[in-house]
């Protein structure tokens, strides 16, 4: 199971937060749109946000793809021994250096968003949108505990998230990005009850492998049989499952060492089994 996680590069779109973009005199897209009845923007005001966002997102989605590529990419280097400082050093001006990319976008948007507002409706935007940054910022706060504390066990595996994981975190990502947090929370939550981060460790315990029939031994079989493996193995959420996975390769990798096929088998039939009950 070559990498198995997640969580959440949640990122969120704003180039600081909420409350620091109030003081800074911009709104945040998703609180123009909460008080837009107040405002009373024109057709003409809408239709020209409307391009303004449109044209942001198709703009940064290259951007933030560099930033979070940039980020794995040093992420990965200081998980190797053989990292020197320099390098990392290097690696690490492309990541501030893509972040600042990124950064630049959003100010670009915030700013050419708010000049499409007339003064009186950008004094009008900051009186209203003082208690709905409060509640926006203490809810967003809420949620990237919660990813914090996902991420937090995810990193302690050592691994990549598995394709099912990926696929969760970006549909909650996408949610963060539209400003629904209450759904991107609905989602996070149901994460990780689907992870079964919060269960006991006894359910990460490593299988008794002897237990199982091999199953067919030969060479190529067994080659088949774990590749199959390995894919079918991208569609795991549940964390003990993983533990239990990264368990199995251990032994696995014993099992090679020795070439001790039927020890072999007897791992891949544990982990086949287990991969159909979890379908």
């Amino acid at each position: 199971m070559k990498h198995i996680l997640i969580i959440l590069a949640i990122s969120v779109t704003a180039f600081a937060g909420s409350d620091q973009l109030l003081k800074s005199g911009l709104i945040h897209p998703d609180i123009i749109q909460q008080i837009k009845p107040e405002l009373q923007l024109t057709a003409d005001q809408e239709s020209k946000m409307s391009a303004i966002i449109s044209e942001a997102r198709s703009q940064g989605e290259p951007v933030e793809k560099t930033a979070k590529e940039q980020q794995q990419a040093l992420q990965t280097m200081l998980r190797q021994p053989e990292t020197t400082a320099d390098a990392a050093s290097a690696q690490l001006a492309k990541v501030l250096e893509s972040e600042a990319t990124v950064k630049q976008l959003q100010l670009r948007t915030l700013i050419t968003l708010r000049d499409v507002l007339t003064p009186e409706q950008q004094r009008k935007a900051q009186t209203l949108s003082v208690p709905k940054v409060a509640a926006k910022s203490e809810l967003e706060a809420q949620v990237m505990a919660k990813a914090s504390k996902l991420r937090a066990v995810v990193d302690s595996l050592g691994e990549k998230p598995t394709e099912a994981m990926t696929q969760r975190g970006a549909e909650i990502e996408d949610l963060m990005k539209s400003g629904d947090l209450k759904a991107a929370e609905a989602a996070l939550d149901k994460l990780i009850a689907d992870t079964g981060l919060n269960e006991p460790e006894e359910k990460s315990e490593a299988p008794d492998f002897s237990k199982y029939e091999p199953g067919n031994t030969d060479l190529e079989t067994l080659k088949q049989r774990l590749e199959d493996v390995k894919a079918d193995a991208q569609s795991v959420i549940s964390i003990p499952l993983m533990r239990q996975f990264l368990k199995a390769k251990e032994a696995l990798e014993t099992a090679k060492a020795a070439e001790d096929v039927a020890a072999i088998g007897r791992i891949l039939t544990w982990a086949e089994g287990v991969l159909a009950e979890s379908k």
